[in-house]
């Protein structure tokens, strides 16, 4: 693991930081407690719309929460 991967957050840390529970996501998210749960595990990751829906609630940038997921967002541009 290099020392970028080791600075970029994960999912159960976006979460915390907003001081939600899986659960409390679930339901904001009206998903099931066990969806939150394999998006945190690496097991899943969200379609597109609850991706949306998910950066909404943890107030991230899709390419924050991409980089949570181990997404590769090299040469992706921010918004402007």
């Amino acid at each position: 693991m290099n020392s970028n991967e080791q600075q970029e957050p994960t999912l159960k840390t976006l979460r915390e930081s907003q001081q939600l529970t899986q659960e409390e996501l679930s339901r904001r998210l009206n998903l099931s407690f066990r969806t939150i749960g394999d998006w945190e595990t690496g097991k899943k990751i969200p379609r597109l719309d609850n991706a949306v829906a998910l950066a909404r609630e943890l107030s991230v940038s899709l390419k924050t929460l991409a980089r949570a997921f181990r997404l590769k967002v090299d040469g992706i541009p921010d918004d402007e």
